[in-house]
């Protein structure tokens, strides 16, 4: 039976697997909205397509600061959880 294919990605300098890494929706005032499995889409276009289906929405949001990063499963336990439980800074500084 054929092994499945193992993709890595490099953050930060260091190889990480794909599989293991998150994309991360940002407001404008950097705070975590949103998260998806990283193997799930390889771009950010993609994953603003994922979070975001209509194509004018998508467009809205670019305009209005909202961004997609690739992150490391330890830096989402970090940085992103917390905005995700509401237990951030962010939610103040909006």
């Amino acid at each position: 039976m054929p092994q499945p294919l193992l993709l890595f990605v490099t953050l930060d300098g260091v190889n990480h697997p794909l599989a293991s890494c998150r994309w991360v929706r940002y407001a404008p005032n950097g705070c975590a909205t949103g998260s998806l499995l990283g193997d799930a889409v390889t771009t950010p276009e993609a994953a603003a397509a994922e979070f975001t289906p209509s194509r004018r929405d998508r467009d809205r949001e670019h305009r209005r600061g909202v961004r997609y990063r690739l992150v490391a499963l330890e830096e989402w336990r970090q940085h992103v959880k917390p905005c995700l439980l509401g237990e951030c800074t962010h939610q103040n500084a909006a």
